[in-house]
């Protein structure tokens, strides 16, 4: 039981982290937005697209890989530091010399110092990768959690201060400086990894080649969401890319709150059973089963109650956004719940199966999208959800057998929750078709039914998960 209570325990602080960035987000907007101007807001606007896209080879994998790695030794970690130390360093200097160019060509001159001053970040985010992934390894996320809370208030703490005092865009750039610095500090602190002047190629070489595959399939992910905000936007304008795009946020939640958390807890257990495959199976099992009763319910009787949830979190004039999530959020359901797989996947050192399902998923939506947009906002909202059930049943298909796990254990893990999922939206809609609530009644509704779900639900699965649990224990 030891071992699942940790799991839970860092899977909640890291979801805490997660919840702290929302409701920071939500309280210190309104007040950044009153002291800055929209130009503020649009020069880093600019520069952040180039500036995560970078990061992205910044993290190279290497940190993934050392954690997954039970037979690294401390010649590999110290090789990998000094590899994503250089790597940060280089790629820092190129978006800081490249920032005059970039801005020219933007028409913004003040875009140029920005760029250059958060290029900074790129080698900070590089120097914590490794104390970091040994934080992860060693399952210290409580240490985790106290760096990235700290990061993000103080962050937001200096935003505010500079903004008071007047210097307008650098509030923004600040922000994101401070965030990646105080976390490199205390990561580094609170870190049992101390670098050395140790480097040796052959010790590296099997994580550069495991990063790389995973650096690519992170790269296609990113520009397959940057084509998908350009298709949108060219040709069905601003206002339904704005929609779309609040409608994908709340589908983005249970990754957020739920499944990202887990992964990063659950991925050094997974990689200590990698060659125990009656334990992998156990394990992939329990976790569909757990994270799918945590998430299918609720999601249904989210989109169920779209309507009321938007108006009072977001106002009407966000309804149609409420529409649109209602149609993708069978999507938003079940990506998260089959998507935790591919934390075993790379964790039996499989990132070519993950890099092969992203290229097909990216390739699949792309094609989906250029032949819904010409048809509505409603239109592309159908073909997401259509191509990524679509998608999600084929890549079940590559996964499962990885993990020792078929079809029909699949199914009979995670099939209930299905049908009790659908049971409750429709539920929940026949007593809002019988009786008029108001938005804050319907909204209770949804939650009253979506808590006696999941309790229902873990009462009747106790005896099944008490055995998976004992696949924990080690």
């Amino acid at each position: 039981m030891a071992t699942f209570r940790k799991l839970v325990t860092g899977t909640a602080l890291i979801s805490s982290v997660n919840m702290l960035r929302l409701v920071v987000q939500f309280v210190s907007l309104p007040l950044l937005a009153r002291l800055l101007s929209p130009e503020d807001y649009g020069i880093v606007a600019m520069a952040m697209p180039i500036l995560l896209f970078v990061m992205l080879f910044a993290d190279s994998g290497l940190g993934v890989s050392l954690v997954r790695d039970q037979t690294a030794g401390a010649t590999a970690w110290h090789s990998c530091f000094w590899l994503t130390t250089v790597l940060g360093a280089g790629l820092c200097l190129v978006l800081a010399a490249f920032s005059p160019t970039f801005a020219d060509w933007m028409n913004e001159p003040a875009l140029a110092p920005v760029m250059a001053t958060l290029a900074v970040v790129i080698l900070l985010q590089s120097l914590t990768l490794v104390p970091g992934a040994a934080l992860q390894r060693h399952g210290l996320f409580s240490r985790v959690a106290a760096a990235e809370i700290a990061g993000v208030l103080a962050s937001i703490g200096v935003a505010i201060a500079v903004a008071l005092n007047g210097f307008g865009v650098w509030a923004l750039v600040w922000q994101q400086v401070v965030l990646y610095g105080v976390r490199l500090l205390l990561t580094g602190l609170l870190s049992p990894y101390r670098p050395q002047l140790v480097f040796e190629w052959q010790a590296a070489r099997g994580h550069v080649v495991f990063g790389w595959k995973l650096l690519v399939a992170n790269a296609i992910t990113f520009a397959g969401r940057s084509a998908e905000s350009i298709v949108i936007g060219k040709f069905r304008g601003a206002a339904d890319l704005g929609v779309f795009g609040m409608a994908y946020q709340f589908a983005k939640l249970p990754w957020m709150l739920v499944t990202g958390p887990l992964q990063f807890v659950l991925f050094p257990q997974v990689a200590d059973a990698q060659n125990d495959p009656v334990r992998l199976r156990a394990q992939a099992l329990l976790v569909s089963k757990v994270i799918a009763t945590l998430l299918l319910v609720p999601m249904a009787l989210i989109g169920a109650a779209s309507v009321p949830i938007f108006d009072i979190l977001l106002s009407e004039k966000w309804r149609e956004a409420a529409y649109v999530f209602s149609l993708i959020v069978a999507a938003a359901a079940v990506q998260p719940v089959i998507g935790v797989l591919g934390t075993f996947v790379l964790a039996i050192g499989r990132p070519d199966v993950q890099l092969r399902l992203t290229m097909q998923s990216t390739v699949l939506w792309m094609i989906s999208l250029l032949g819904s947009v010409w048809f509505g906002l409603y239109a592309i909202a159908i073909a997401y959800t259509v191509s990524s059930l679509a998608f999600s049943a084929w890549s079940l298909r590559v996964m499962l057998p990885l993990v020792g796990c078929s079809v029909a254990d699949y199914m009979k893990a995670v099939g209930g929750q299905v049908i009790l999922a659908i049971a409750a939206a429709v539920t929940y809609l026949l007593i809002t078709q019988a009786w008029d609530l108001t938005d804050g009644a319907a909204i209770l509704l949804a939650m009253a039914l979506a808590s006696g779900c999941i309790v229902f639900s873990f009462s009747l699965s106790y005896r099944d998960l008490s055995a998976g649990l004992n696949a924990l224990r080690r």
